[in-house]
């Protein structure tokens, strides 16, 4: 994500946003350098790159750089007169990073974490950096809601591609989360956690006005 967000932040046309998209862009590169330190201090040379599996891989790597490709091409194509593609790939980039990314699955690994370390008090100091990441992210996501908010009442034609990529990510969610669920040590609840997830997903679509 932190490699990514710079199309974002290119692509912006509002400067107050992409000024906020600037300061997100630094947070990210310091989140990516927290656990970077501290899975290197803790946990010794670990490769984390085994542990994103595909359906991980798809979302947060693949279709991210997609997206951020698409917003590339409609920033320098100089046949999108009308800023109409420019719209719709940042529209469906800031869906798909802020909506989806930080507002539907990070969010619910953070409550994943807090539901697991909590009660057995074990790796403190990564929760603590987990909850300073979350408050940071609150902030991506609530202007990033904000924006789609804005664009969606301005642009509803959009809004039925906004829908169905929020409809078609809920379709993943038990397919990414079944894996905790096969050892389960710390006995989380699966049908409470899948529920957070949804819940999740659905606040994202009413603050955008969705539902």
């Amino acid at each position: 994500m932190a490699d990514t967000l710079a199309w974002w932040l290119i692509a912006m046309p509002d400067l107050d946003r992409r000024t906020f998209l600037a300061s997100q862009l630094f947070e990210e590169v310091k989140h990516a350098e927290f656990f970077g330190l501290y899975f290197r201090e803790v946990l010794g040379e670990v490769d984390t790159s085994a542990y994103l599996v595909p359906a991980y891989r798809s979302v947060l790597v693949e279709e991210l750089r997609e997206r951020g490709r698409a917003i590339g091409r409609a920033v320098l194509e100089v046949r999108d007169t009308d800023g109409a593609e420019l719209e719709r790939a940042l529209v469906l980039g800031m869906t798909h990073y802020m909506g989806v990314i930080e507002g539907v699955m990070a969010v619910t690994g953070y409550d994943y974490f807090e539901e697991a370390l909590t009660p057995s008090r074990i790796l403190p100091r990564l929760l603590q950096g987990i909850r300073l990441i979350r408050a940071d992210e609150g902030h991506h996501i609530t202007a990033g809601m904000d924006f789609l908010r804005e664009r969606l009442a301005a642009r509803p034609e959009l809004a039925e591609a906004v829908a169905q990529l929020f409809f078609e990510e809920a379709q993943r969610i038990p397919a990414r989360t079944d894996f905790i669920f096969e050892t389960n040590p710390f006995g989380l609840d699966r049908e409470r956690m899948m529920a957070i997830a949804y819940q999740h997903g659905a606040q994202r679509s009413r603050e955008i006005g969705l539902s």
